[in-house]
Parts: structure tokens; C-alpha cells; sequence
């Protein structure tokens, strides 16, 4: 990433932490990258500009470190973001190089390289992690970068649409976000708040993560005008349906009030520094995360309501049955453990273990649609779209509503009940799907359970 200049001086580590910048001010991160404080500073006595050309020429550059990206509700690593490194030389600093190879035209054979390196360390990924990395919307359809995904399966893999250009310049943007999901893609929004990242590219990209600014991350807790644009962004990304993460989280009172706020994943130094190693989260942190989640009553969240449903095709086809899919990773014989996890499974599965404990005594069964009752329908990608709600007394046929709202397993009742009160008047009433960090689903919540709900804790 391209770090942006603001009034607030942020840790350029983490503000933010991408393929493009450097992981500290005046600092080597653990592998070794160069990594000055500012940009536009040179050593004296050095060249201006990067060696791009010894860097093209080096079959092995760039190397990849990796920055983890922590649950904030239950104290685990959810994934990493894969961070470009042009060895010690502080000309050869990931922004400066990137901004030299743009300016002469081999931007995209640059950012092909990192892709595909990418790609190749995503096989290695601890189970139940995805790999984000960063790339440049424009560039996403040229011949370099294309051959690099178009024939490849993504999954697991968050792509991060760096804002360093205007999104406008990407022209088909919205048709090659489809076709990148369709290969099982996941696509951030990254430095939301910041330069050109605004709520209107939002709309135009409807991202599956959102990555908030480091500069709105630091000092947060002692920031009003923060805290509120930190819910606008969440409460516009969760309409959206995707998930916020917090950049730059660098002090244990950021970290408190991102807790207490609900965003639900955070990334910066006091959770990880980047690292040529899939490094675990120290179990101080750790520890600290779910003791600050801890304090929110059970019973105020969501997934206290969720009701486990059969899981089905419909009419999309045979289900991917994707490794880590929690329907997918349940048996319908009744014998077995239901929501086990497959070996090389997903972030998601975090979600599901959560939910597990409300459905012990339920399946979640995969099926093709033919049978009755409640069922969310999903595509081959068990993503869903649709819900069947069965039929009533009298012999009514089962009605099939499409979804309008989705809501992780921890999130709070109150937030839940004010999005789907805001829904078009149509759907207000249509069940919430409970789904997992990356979209799966793991049950429903009538809105009959979410007025009473509400009317209980408001007795309280």
C-alpha cells in the first residue's frame, strides 16, 4: 500500500499494512525489509530512485512476510495479509518501488509476482486462516496480473483493493469483482477513511471487508469524532454485509475500545509484527481480547437466538462442499460429530465453534431442496441467497424470500434489531441468516425471537 500523509503521523507499519508499506518507521522488520519513515526521505548519498531494474532482473524478488489479522471477539488468529519485501536496501522500499515501477508502465508485471507468490504461500496457510493481499483495482484486468488468477482457485485468498488511484480508473471493475468471486475470491476495501477510499467506492465494490484507516484507529479511545466514524463505517459496511478491520492497532486502549465497538477484526503491532513465519498470537493478547469480550453479556447477542436450519442448493447445483464450510463439514447421519472441522479448513470455522454450543442438540444438514421445511438456500459456493420458510397451517406452500441481512454469530442484539429495522419495508420482517467471517451460514433468527428479545433486555 501507498502510505497516505495525515494530520495525525501514524505508525507507517500499520497504516496501512500493505504490499506497498513499509513495516516501521526507520526500522527492519523481522525479515529483514527495509523500512524508512517516510517515503519521500533518502538516505543521502544514495540514488533517488529504486533499483527497479536489479529487482525485475531477480527471479526471486520480492519476498513475502506475513502480518497476522486477529479476531477481536475470541482472541485467535483469523488470517494474515501477505506483505512485499525488496531485501534491506532502504531505496528499495515497497511503496518506492511500486511507485517507480507505475511510473514507468511495469506495474502489472511487478504486482503479478506478488500475486502469484501469494498464491503459492496460501497452500502453506495454518487451517482456518485466508491470506489477504494487496493489489491495484486498475490493474486487476491486464494481461499479467489476469493470467495469474483467471485459472486459478482463489479460495482463502482476501484481495485488497489499494487505493492509491482513484477506483474510477479501474473501468470494469465491477464485472471483474464478480468473475474474482466467482473463483472463490474475497475482495477488502482497503483504507477506508482515508485518500480516495470513501463511502461511495463502497458502493461501487460492496466489499466483503472493509479496512479502516490506521489514522481513525490511533487514539481512538480518546476521540469522539473517532468513535463515531468508526460506527458509520461499521454500521455502512455491515449493511453491505462485510466485515470491518481496524489497521494500526498499536496501544491496549485502541485495542479496549475496538472491543467494545464491535469490529470484529483488528491488525497492527501490539497484535503482530510482520514476519517471514506464520506467527500465533501471544497468548497474553490473547487472553486479554477475550476477557474484554467477555464482559457483554451472552444473552445480548445474536447468535443466543439463532435457530440451526437445514442447509440446501435449491436449484444452483451440487453444493462445492468446500473444505472448513461449516454446513458442509457436518454429516447428516446422526451419529456423527456434527460441525467437526476438515483438515485445511477456513476463518470461518471460529465462528461456527461459537455457535456449536446453541445447537447441540440440532443438525445442520446439506440437501438439494426437495424436503420441506425452514431451509437457507445457498449457491454451489455456500453462499446464501435465499431462504425457504415452510409452509403454515391450512396446507400452504413454503414461501421462498431472498436474503436481505446477514449478521455474525457475536454480534449484539440491539445492532442486529436497528439494521433490520432499516431494511426496505418489504423485508423488514424476513429472518436474519447467522453466517461466519467469510459468509457461510450457520442458522437464522426469526424477528418474533428478536421483538422479544428486545423488549426483554430493555425490561432489564
Amino acid at each position: 500500500m501507498v502510505s497516505q500523509q495525515s494530520t495525525i503521523r501514524r505508525p507507517v507499519e500499520a497504516g496501512p499494512p500493505g504490499a506497498r508499506e513499509p513495516a516501521g518507521q526507520g526500522q527492519v522488520d523481522e525479515a529483514g525489509g527495509a523500512c524508512p519513515a517516510d517515503g519521500r526521505r533518502q538516505v543521502p548519498g544514495l540514488p533517488v530512485r529504486p533499483d527497479l531494474d536489479g529487482i525485475l532482473a531477480d527471479p526471486d524478488a520480492p519476498s513475502l512476510v506475513f502480518q497476522p489479522i486477529v479476531d477481536l471477539r475470541r482472541g485467535v488468529t483469523a488470517g494474515y495479509e501477505a506483505l512485499a519485501r525488496f531485501g534491506p536496501d532502504p531505496r528499495n522500499a515497497p511503496h518506492l518501488v511500486f511507485g517507480e515501477a507505475d511510473r514507468r508502465g511495469c506495474a502489472a508485471e511487478l504486482e503479478a509476482r506478488v500475486l502469484r507468490r501469494a498464491l503459492a504461500a496460501r497452500d502453506h496457510l495454518p487451517d482456518r486462516c485466508f491470506l489477504a493481499v494487496n493489489v491495484f483495482p486498475h490493474l486487476l484486468s491486464s494481461p499479467e496480473v489476469a493470467a495469474v488468477w483467471r485459472g486459478a482457485d482463489l479460495s482463502r485468498i482476501v484481495l485488497e483493493l489499494n487505493e492509491a488511484v482513484d477506483i474510477e480508473r479501474a473501468t470494469g471493475l465491477t464485472a471483474t469483482s464478480q468473475e474474482l468471486r466467482d473463483h472463490g475470491a474475497f475482495l477488502a476495501m482497503d483504507d477506508v477513511g482515508s485518500g480516495y477510499a470513501g463511502l461511495r467506492q463502497l458502493t461501487h465494490i460492496r466489499p466483503d471487508f472493509v479496512k479502516l484507516d490506521a489514522s481513525l484507529v490511533s487514539n481512538i479511545d480518546d476521540d469522539q469524532v473517532k468513535i463515531a466514524l468508526t460506527e458509520l463505517v461499521g454500521g455502512f459496511a455491515s449493511r453491505l454485509n462485510g466485515w470491518v478491520i481496524a489497521e494500526g492497532v498499536e496501544r491496549v486502549q485502541e485495542l479496549t475500545m475496538l472491543v467494545a465497538l464491535g469490529v470484529p477484526l483488528g491488525q497492527g503491532f501490539l497484535l503482530g509484527r510482520p514476519s517471514a513465519r506464520w506467527q500465533e498470537l501471544d497468548p497474553a493478547v490473547a487472553r486479554r481480547i477475550r476477557l474484554l469480550s467477555a464482559r457483554s453479556d451472552r444473552s445480548s447477542r445474536i447468535v443466543s437466538l439463532m435457530e440451526p436450519v437445514r442447509i440446501s442448493t435449491g436449484d444452483y447445483g451440487r453444493c462445492g462442499q468446500v473444505p472448513g464450510c461449516p454446513p458442509c463439514a457436518r454429516s447428516p447421519a446422526p451419529s456423527d460429530d456434527a460441525g467437526s472441522p476438515s483438515p485445511g479448513g477456513r476463518p470461518e470455522e471460529h465462528a461456527e465453534e461459537h455457535a456449536e454450543e446453541h445447537a447441540e442438540d440440532h443438525e445442520t444438514l446439506r440437501g438439494d431442496g426437495s424436503g420441506g421445511g425452514t431451509a437457507i438456500i445457498v449457491s454451489n459456493r455456500c453462499r446464501p441467497v435465499a431462504v425457504r420458510l415452510a409452509g403454515g397451517a391450512g396446507g400452504r406452500e413454503p414461501q421462498r424470500i431472498p436474503t436481505s441481512l446477514f449478521a455474525l454469530p457475536d454480534e449484539p442484539v440491539t445492532e442486529v434489531a436497528r439494521r433490520a429495522m432499516t431494511r426496505p419495508a418489504g423485508c423488514r420482517f424476513d429472518p436474519v441468516i447467522i453466517v461466519t467471517e467469510m459468509g457461510r451460514p450457520l442458522g437464522l433468527v426469526r424477528m418474533e425471537r428478536l421483538m422479544l428479545r428486545l423488549a426483554d433486555l430493555s425490561a432489564a
